[in-house]
């Protein structure tokens, strides 16, 4: 059984229950991540809103791409998307930092 670990109005990202993953569902888009592969996602969407925030004609409009994992793939998305996707990722990455951290502290003790 996942364990959930945030979600929001457009999905959710949640933890396998042995550890090895996690698995993002996003509107039509599920992805299996490992661990390690959540702050280089954390980074690009993060810069995919930084970029686009300010200036965009049409904040509803799905003109914001990300790279898929193949070159002839890629995501499409509004500002809003792409900011509640950044807010899954982030908040999953705190949680699983203050987890850490919890767990090393106890191990100390």
């Amino acid at each position: 059984m996942c364990r959930y670990l945030h979600h929001n109005d457009l999905g959710c990202i949640s933890r396998c229950s042995t550890g090895c993953c996690l698995h993002l569902y996003f509107g039509n888009v599920a992805l299996c991540l490992k661990q390690d592969e959540l702050p280089g996602w954390r980074a690009a969407v993060a810069t995919l809103y930084e970029r686009h925030a300010i200036g965009l004609p049409d904040p509803l409009a799905r003109c914001i791409t990300l790279p898929g994992p193949v070159s002839y793939q890629a995501f499409v998305f509004n500002l809003e998307e792409v900011f509640q996707l950044h807010d899954l990722l982030m908040s999953a990455s705190l949680l699983l930092e203050a987890e850490a951290l919890l767990t090393r502290a106890a191990s100390q003790d």
